[in-house]
């Protein structure tokens, strides 16, 4: 394969992910709290020919001496952007939606590892569709407020809400309080959500369903600032009956698919093209 074939070849291939990246955006365009990603890209390594081996016979020449040839582009760097979303009403007691960039709710994922030893750790989502669970199948046992997924939602503790069962009814004060109310009787009891503000974007790791993870130990990254637990609730916001949608531009993502198409087929003309010349290459007789 010649230079212009590997070099059109090697960047048509990443051109499909960046496609896929573009289409993986599109179809979560309604997906509440999803945060897209754009691809980046840079030049593969380059060598300098020189086809003339004699510099003396270049004298007079004013461009640069030899033929600097690539061997394509890949992607460099895939991003994921953390803008705010378009808010959506609902109206529904348990959907809730955070005002502000870089703030993120607190859940808990516990699973037993091969060992038999219960393992706990801390997740962080956007996405504020909340439900009660039953705790137990037993009657009248404690229900707990846990994401679309099942996981279960952190309070400014860290600790898994729970309220008694008779405390369906669930209000936001306004100062962000959740308040569990029983109708029938008035009992009341006050539930703070737990949120983090995480300074250090490049240190989540999507691990689905719209759930992040730190790639670093926690307790080091709150202890260095990049991640604040309850943060000043000046500086966020809590809106009740509303839920944070993907923020994916549609018509953004059009463009760029458009674009990245149009790149593909100049990728595959010189594919073509250069088919073409080793074949004139070979037809020639002496």
């Amino acid at each position: 394969m010649n230079l212009q074939m590997m070099s059109a070849a090697n960047t048509l291939n990443q051109l499909q992910k960046k496609v896929d990246i573009i289409s993986n955006n599109i179809a979560n365009v309604n997906t509440t709290g999803y945060k897209r990603n754009e691809a980046t890209f840079q030049d593969l390594l380059t060598q300098n020919i020189k086809n003339q081996p004699h510099a003396v016979k270049e004298a007079g020449r004013e461009t640069p001496y030899g033929l600097r040839v690539g061997f394509g582009a890949r992607i460099g760097q895939t991003t994921m952007r953390y803008e705010q979303g378009v808010p959506q009403a609902t109206g529904r007691d348990l959907d809730f939606m955070i005002e502000g960039e870089g703030f993120w709710f607190r859940t808990a994922r516990t699973w037993v590892d091969e060992t038999g030893n219960a393992r706990r750790e801390e997740y962080f989502t956007r996405n504020g569709s909340f439900h009660l669970q039953p705790t137990s199948q037993q009657a009248n046992a404690p229900l707990r407020l846990v994401t679309h997924t099942g996981l279960p939602v952190l309070n400014n503790n860290g600790q898994e809400i729970r309220i008694p069962a008779n405390m369906n009814h669930i209000e936001m004060q306004s100062d962000g309080t959740l308040r569990a109310v029983d109708q029938s009787t008035g009992e009341a009891m006050n539930i703070q959500l737990g949120i983090a503000k995480i300074n250090r974007h490049d240190l989540l790791e999507a691990v689905g369903e719209g759930q992040f993870r730190l790639t670093v130990n926690q307790a080091q990254l709150v202890a260095d600032g990049g991640v604040v637990l309850n943060p000043n609730q000046g500086s966020y916001g809590l809106k009740q009956g509303v839920l944070e949608m993907s923020n994916v531009d549609l018509t953004q993502e059009m463009t760029e698919l458009m674009v990245a198409q149009r790149l593909m087929q100049f990728q595959s003309r010189a594919i073509s093209m250069a088919d073409d010349m080793m074949g004139l290459a070979n037809s020639i007789r002496g």
